[in-house]
């Protein structure tokens, strides 16, 4: 294999322990410069332990993996914390240490005789925070912030070690809904813009959908890579969702829970109005009809108002603006 050819090349590998049987069948996968990869399994498939064997933490059963064309397994540990960085689930917290001194100590492996951190070590462990928009936690206690800037920081330690590639465990684990999008949209920008590889394991399929250039889906037959796309396409998603109560919607793009319609409806109406009218009335147990007898809603648009009205064989019921109360008097109806 020539050195260069991928970042990460992962050949023949069986995951698992040596006493017991391989976690899937064997597989290959490379990856490339400038990608981010979303990992996703089911819980107990082996996401965090292929993280782990590609950082050389654990040795898989058979199977090479190789950074930058040499066998992960012959780097010593100056080489690996040159080349990979590994942000993992487990939050470290230590008293008396600030969030700027944490960080600046991924910067260690790259410190010349003297063992002292120069200004260009100090510039890129602020840009770290910065990008990660900590910086006004520099001189917080890192024992005192909350989960959410704990991950943050683990993260900005990733980026000041300066590394080709970067493995991250649940990096949105503890964070809120924009805070998750923000976090993966900065790894998606930080694999594009600076030429990383980011390999990062996420329950988060809808937002790996978004951002990543590739996923890796690993099942029990198997690890399946591709574009989020092409996984759309060839029916990797239901295949991951089987024997759960989700379902994959293929024309939007989005996961639901199954829901079991008990009576249908007939709805009229167009635009905005017209997608989330359509949402509440399955939420609620109903299957949607364009056309038919019997209970019927339809919405209309007048500027920034709207306006629903509820028939039943072409007897008006019911007229509201909100659709909380639309759904309260179809509950009531249906009883």
């Amino acid at each position: 294999m020539q050195k260069g050819t991928f970042s990460v090349s992962i050949q023949n590998v069986e995951l698992g322990y040596s006493k017991g049987k391989p976690l899937l069948p064997k597989f290959s996968v490379d990856t490339h410069s400038g990608e981010l990869i979303a990992l996703i399994g089911r819980n107990g498939i082996g996401k965090s332990t292929l993280l782990r064997s590609i950082m050389g933490l654990q040795m898989p059963m058979s199977g090479a993996i190789y950074v930058d064309g040499v066998p992960v397994s012959k780097l010593c540990r100056k080489q690996k914390s040159k080349a990979l960085s590994f942000v993992p689930a487990e939050s470290v917290r230590v008293a008396n240490l600030h969030v700027r001194d944490f960080v600046a100590i991924a910067r260690f492996p790259h410190l010349g005789w003297t063992r002292t951190l120069s200004a260009t070590d100090w510039e890129k462990v602020n840009y770290a925070l910065a990008l990660v928009n900590i910086s006004h936690l520099a001189q917080r206690d890192i024992a005192t912030i909350s989960d959410g800037e704990l991950q943050r920081a683990m993260v900005a330690f990733a980026l000041a070690q300066d590394t080709r590639i970067i493995i991250l465990d649940e990096p949105t684990a503890f964070l809120d809904l924009p805070n998750k999008f923000e976090m993966v949209s900065l790894l998606s920008d930080l694999a594009q813009n600076n030429g990383k590889t980011i390999i990062y394991s996420t329950h988060d399929l809808q937002g790996a959908i978004h951002e990543a250039d590739t996923i890796w889906m690993m099942l029990k037959d198997g690890l399946f890579s591709g574009a989020p796309e092409d996984l759309a396409l060839n029916g990797k998603f239901e295949k991951f969702l089987a024997d759960s109560e989700v379902l994959f919607d293929m024309g939007s793009g989005l996961f639901r829970n199954q829901r079991r319609s008990s009576k249908a409806i007939v709805f009229e109406g167009e635009g905005r109005a017209a997608i989330w009218t359509v949402k509440m009335l399955e939420r609620i147990g109903f299957d949607v009809k364009s056309d038919g007898e019997g209970l019927k809603v339809m919405s209309n648009e007048r500027g920034n108002s709207t306006e629903w009205t509820l028939t039943n064989n072409d007897n008006q019921l019911f007229k509201t603006h909100t659709l909380y109360e639309l759904a309260q008097k179809l509950r009531e109806v249906n009883s």
